[in-house]
């Protein structure tokens, strides 16, 4: 059984939950086994930026010029 990482178990979820966990500041339920994701100690996934950026809820400090 091959292992799966937290931030694919993150990227495999539903995106709008996602991204509304995100905007709210609220930690994301992934599964038992790999827990909550909470944005300040985990970060945002590189995999993410495009598409809060997207959404308008990219912050000004990560957007490339």
């Amino acid at each position: 059984m091959q292992r799966i990482r937290r931030e694919d178990a993150l990227e495999a979820m539903e995106r709008g939950a996602v991204l509304q966990a995100y905007s709210a500041g609220e930690t994301i339920f992934i599964s038992k086994r790999h827990g909550l994701w909470d944005w300040q100690r985990d970060g945002i996934p590189g995999w993410l930026l495009p598409e809060l950026d997207d959404a308008g809820l990219l912050p000004e400090a990560l957007k490339t010029a």
